[in-house]
């Protein structure tokens, strides 16, 4: 399907030989390609082109959710990401044990890493408390603010 809008809408605009001919070329080589959609401005008009491509051989992508933080009771409190990078239960100190649900946690203990361009970014909690739920996995990427665990107070 190819769309115009923005400026292009209701005015009838016209496309010149010399557009219609590179615009054709982009769809042949849209054809063998897996883009779903593309977007061309010129002379300003914006054309959208989007393909459905559900039906292909290969299965679709798996989309990974995201389930949001629970909303922190009065006694508890969530220990977030640094930084954007991947999740790490250890974090790479010899002797540290792995957190899991149920595990008492004291003030500056670390709780988990976040690995970023190679480098971990140690995680402390800043209160002792009990883990109280574990809300993402070892290996799962994550983005900066995103809560990690939720930790009761005793």
């Amino acid at each position: 399907m190819v769309g115009m809008m923005g400026g292009a809408e209701g005015r009838g605009y016209v496309v010149n030989e010399g557009l219609a001919d590179q615009l054709g070329e982009l769809l042949r080589l849209l054809d063998g390609s897996d883009v779903e959609e593309l977007e061309v401005e010129h002379g300003g008009a914006r054309f959208v082109v989007r393909r459905d491509l559900s039906d292909a051989a290969e299965p679709a992508p798996r989309v990974a959710v995201e389930r949001p933080a629970p909303p922190p009771r009065h006694d508890s409190f969530v220990i977030t990401a640094p930084v954007v990078g991947v999740f790490r239960r250890n974090a790479g100190g010899k002797g540290e044990a792995i957190l899991d649900e149920g595990d008492a946690v004291q003030a500056g203990q670390i709780v988990g890493a976040v690995e970023a361009m190679g480098m971990l970014n140690r995680i402390q909690s800043e209160r002792a408390g009990v883990v109280q739920e574990m809300l993402v996995r070892d290996g799962q990427p994550v983005e900066y603010g995103q809560a990690l665990l939720v930790v009761r107070e005793p």
